[in-house]
């Protein structure tokens, strides 16, 4: 019965048990970098490196964080999760440790300490698959994980305030890299070994005693005079399709007599629509690869990403520009940019209700438009600004892992994300000279020139919104033409 299909199973209780624990374990590894502003004041007041110097070594983290989840991504189909996820929090363990013992000049130290906590941010494409086990609302679910690993930007600023109260960088430091062991115990003992957020043994076990309480009933329909032909009628009925709902409940109170509009009521059974297929999951690796919608996605992500990370790179230089010399507004980015974790679900239910497209289109105007506040002198000006950025920055990323699984499927997700992790990191490296162009010429020119090259996005994004709502009336008439030959 339906009441019996909604009671959890061990299995289920399983999922949900790992899609919990996944997510808090994986939190503190992902964009640590991008707190970057709050450690940059700290090396500023210790001494001993230029501003340029600085940029190097964010740079070096932020290419980390691109480069870094293509080769977690090999890692993972070769090893597992398990094995990948926990190299990954030895790289963090490995990057804090060195943030936290090495002095304020040594350019070399810094730079690799920023590699290595950026290499956990492959941890993603491992814990990435959980989202899996919610079919009906994906890009709800890859929004909100995204939105948690946005969280861990807090990270430099957590530790900053620590090592103002007397810790200093040394004690803080290593006060994360102790948290670190934690989780990495925590990931060793609950992520599975394999590739999957689901218990095999578990869901071999609920199905047999599904087969075995459906033998049951079949036996007490035959005791009860039910012939065969019904009862293999109702087999067919339930496996349709995994999205088929049967009100059976309808059906047995129709067995004593009529439903109220005088038909028998054991007629009114409704099966849902099957779900279609991703509209480009039938192609081959090679054709997804070379087809226009993929091209054009890897050109929308790389042309958003590389502003995105020159953003966070200039954005503390920017600010005392402007007049910020306590660092008041800088911490306040730091803030924002993890705050605006809580708006991912809404990013994703909007690609899930309207398409990736339109919900692309929001990220892109929003991470556009914080560009254009940049211009502005004002400070205050520059909380709204910050919040623009955070909030499409967030959805840039969700919707790119997200448009890969609606639109491509997930046979070749691995190498259709990592594909573009690595083109885009090898792009954003433009981040650095644009800094240095920043510094020595026009911070204006650059920003502009951001706004622009975002805002020439915007065709793709509309382009791929009328193809979603053109597939969708196609799907619509389709059905519609089913359920008219069916009566």
């Amino acid at each position: 019965s339906a009441r019996e299909r909604a009671t959890p199973t061990a299995a289920h209780v399983f999922h949900v048990l790992n899609a919990r624990i996944a997510l808090p374990t994986s939190i503190p590894r992902a964009s640590t970098v991008y707190g970057w502003p709050a450690l940059r004041r700290d090396l500023i007041k210790e001494g001993g490196l230029t501003e340029k110097q600085l940029g190097a070594v964010f740079t070096c983290g932020a290419w980390s964080v691109q480069g870094g989840r293509f080769a977690a991504g090999l890692i993972r189909d070769a090893l597992g999760t398990k094995r990948t996820a926990c190299g990954c929090l030895l790289c963090v363990l490995l990057g804090a440790v060195l943030v936290a013992t090495v002095a304020s000049d040594n350019f070399a130290g810094l730079a690799l300490g920023m590699l290595f906590l950026g290499l956990g941010s492959g941890a993603q494409l491992c814990i990435q698959p959980v989202t899996g086990l919610f079919p009906e609302n994906a890009s709800t679910a890859m929004a909100t994980l995204s939105g948690a690993f946005q969280i861990s930007g807090l990270v430099f600023l957590v530790c900053s305030g620590i090592a103002r109260a007397g810790a200093d960088r040394l004690g803080a430091y290593l006060a994360f890299a102790a948290c670190v062991c934690v989780l990495l115990a925590l990931s060793w003992v609950y992520l599975p070994y394999g590739f999957k957020f689901t218990n095999d043994d578990e869901d071999e076990r609920e199905k047999d005693e599904s087969k075995a309480a459906s033998e049951r009933t079949v036996g007490r329909d035959e005791e009860a005079g039910v012939t065969r032909g019904v009862t293999e009628d109702r087999d067919e009925e339930a496996h349709v399709s995994d999205a088929a709902v049967v009100l059976k409940e309808a059906a047995s109170d129709g067995k004593e007599g009529e439903g109220d509009d005088g038909k028998d009521a054991s007629s009114a059974v409704a099966v849902a629509p099957h779900k279609p297929p991703p509209p480009l999951s039938h192609l081959t690796r090679r054709g997804q690869l070379l087809s226009d919608e993929y091209v054009a996605l890897l050109v929308w992500f790389s042309v958003c990403v590389t502003p995105a990370q020159y953003y966070v790179l200039s954005i503390g230089w920017q600010l005392e520009r402007k007049g910020d010399d306590a660092g008041d507004y800088t911490r306040a980015f730091v803030v924002l940019y993890a705050a605006s974790a809580a708006l991912a679900p809404i990013g994703g239910a909007l690609a899930d209700k309207h398409g990736v497209g339109f919900a692309q289109g929001l990220a892109t105007a929003l991470t556009g438009s914080s560009f254009v506040v940049l211009l502005s002198d004002s400070l205050p000006a520059q909380i709204a600004g910050m919040t623009l950025y955070s909030v499409g920055r967030l959805f840039v990323f969700a919707l790119f892992f997200s448009n890969i699984g609606r639109r491509f499927g997930f046979a070749h997700y691995g190498t259709l994300v990592g594909f573009g992790m690595l083109t885009s990191a090898v792009l954003s490296m433009l981040q650095y000279p644009m800094f240095t162009l920043a510094i020595d010429e026009s911070v204006d020119w650059v920003n502009a020139s951001c706004a622009v090259a975002i805002a020439g996005c915007l065709p793709y994004t509309a382009w791929l919104s009328r193809r979603e709502r053109g597939e969708k009336r196609g799907l619509a008439g389709k059905t519609a033409n089913e359920e008219a030959q069916r009566f």
